[in-house]
């Protein structure tokens, strides 16, 4: 008796097991590659973008997070992008300037607004709508571009002044503006991917980079440099892109619910870094590197040799459409009463 009810119950166990649906595979894959460390602002983002799309009802889509290069280096990855391999990057404009130039505005020093909710309220302009959407024949949507803090510079000693910085040998990204801007200030630049910038320093390659005091803090620059100073000089905001490949096969529902989600992760990238700035600023201090505070008159200084030359080179560079959009977000500041 015994022996026939377990035959029964695996009978029956197994007729079941024939009939139910084999584990349920998204129809859309979505990975989102960046290059920051696991819990950087970036990366609360992106993970915020991943939870709201993967509890969607109505775009059948898995989304997943890869911090820290795993896809590949930041500045190869572009290209697996834009031809589909990979669906999302998130990074600064600079390694979308050798695709489209008119993206090097957003690496202008001292052009945009000094106050991050100023810069925010720019973010939502007709001018920026316009700009996101230059990269669309390159094979990228940009369906936004997220605040991740201001720049610094970190070295072996402190930059009060123009002629500090003549000499130094400093990591760069692929942006000409970013090129031309550090050699006015007489910088040997030097191209490579964010992941070796830490080795690069510590070996003595490079002596210099730059970057917002989050990142600067979560890739452990400051063990490896002396001085952080405080210029500011330059915003490094990510953009959300997407390959264009990959946009196409995705139903409108899908690109309005991901447009949705951009905007939410912007929003908590810039909350998280606005909170860490002055926490990473204590600890770093606390490590024994040398927080360098600029005066007004030396921010000046500093500025002046940038400004309007850095400018001006973009122009000239990009034409006429340069000058046009430079003075459609000039337009911007002026209305808002900004800058």
């Amino acid at each position: 008796m015994h022996q026939f009810i377990k035959t029964g119950l695996a009978t029956c166990l197994a007729g079941m097991l024939a009939f139910a649906p084999a584990a349920y595979a998204a129809k859309h894959t979505m990975k989102i590659s960046h290059s920051a460390a696991p819990g950087d602002p970036r990366d609360q983002g992106a993970n915020l973008v991943a939870d709201i799309l993967n509890k969607s009802k109505t775009c059948d889509i898995k989304v997943q997070v890869f911090p820290s290069d795993q896809l590949g280096g930041s500045e190869s990855i572009w290209e697996q992008v834009q031809l589909g391999g990979v669906e999302v990057m998130i990074a600064p404009a600079a390694p979308l300037v050798p695709y489209e130039p008119l993206m090097g505005i957003l690496d202008l020093p001292y052009f945009w607004p000094s106050d991050p909710h100023d810069l925010l309220k720019v973010y939502e302009s007709q001018a920026m709508a316009d700009l996101l959407k230059v990269p669309e024949p390159h094979g990228f949507i940009v369906p936004g571009v997220w605040h991740t803090g201001y720049k610094n510079w970190t070295s072996n000693k402190a930059l009060r002044t123009p002629a500090d910085f003549k000499g130094l040998i400093v990591r760069v990204m692929p942006s000409k503006v970013l090129h031309k801007q550090n050699e006015l200030l007489g910088m040997q630049n030097v191209s490579m991917n964010f992941g070796d910038t830490y080795s690069a320093l510590q070996s003595g390659t490079i002596g210099g980079q730059d970057n917002p005091i989050p990142l600067i803090y979560n890739m452990k620059f400051y063990e490896v440099q002396k001085y952080i100073t405080m210029t500011n000089h330059g915003i490094l905001d990510q953009v959300f892109a997407i390959s264009k490949i990959f946009w196409d096969k995705l139903p409108e529902a899908c690109h309005s619910e991901i447009r949705a989600a951009v905007a939410e992760g912007g929003k908590k990238a810039f909350e998280v870094n606005e909170k860490l700035i002055q926490e990473d600023l204590a600890k770093i201090r606390a490590s024994g590197t040398t927080i360098v505070d600029l005066t007004p008159e030396e921010i000046s200084a500093i500025k002046n040799v940038l400004e309007p030359a850095v400018k001006n080179y973009y122009v000239d560079m990009v034409g006429p459409k340069g000058a046009e959009l430079a003075a459609k977000f000039e337009d911007e500041f002026k209305k808002m009463g900004i800058k």
